[in-house]
């Protein structure tokens, strides 16, 4: 009797952990789906180019895929942690090394555009775009983990 309440219990727990880990699988691809229709526009609407030295999907470099999915998982941790205003910026706070790194090692290259260019050439909505992901990226564990 025991062996067997200790069996469903495993089964149980085993449960759990692949419908966590389905979930986990389901935000990842909403964040590489969503990172990878949102950079291959800017590259369309010719607002950036990236270098050729990257392996690239569409004309997207993997690693900025990942980067996106890394900013996703991070503004959820530190929303959880500290609140909205935190997690919100989150993306933001990520991203601006990254701009320095990218414009002294020629990663990619802003095209001048319609938006203000304030920092290394970056313009000011990449920031309300990565405000934007790091919202996208809260209210979408919200709901797939719920």
């Amino acid at each position: 009797m025991e062996l067997m309440l200790l069996d469903i219990v495993t089964k149980n727990e085993m449960s759990i952990f692949f419908q966590k880990k389905n979930r986990f699988l389901v935000i990842n691809a909403i964040f590489t789906i969503t990172a990878l229709v949102i950079e291959r526009a800017g590259i369309s609407l010719n607002l950036y180019v990236y270098t050729d030295s990257f392996i690239h999907i569409f004309g997207v470099p993997l690693i900025i895929l990942f980067y996106w999915v890394g900013i996703g998982h991070m503004s959820w941790m530190v929303y959880n942690k500290f609140g909205w205003m935190p997690g919100l910026l989150t993306g933001i706070i990520i991203d601006l090394p990254f701009e320095v790194l990218a414009f002294h090692l020629g990663w990619w290259t802003w095209i001048p555009s319609w938006s203000l260019a304030i920092f290394f050439n970056a313009p000011v909505a990449n920031f309300g775009v990565y405000w934007n992901v790091s919202l996208g990226s809260i209210l979408t564990y919200q709901y797939v983990m719920s």
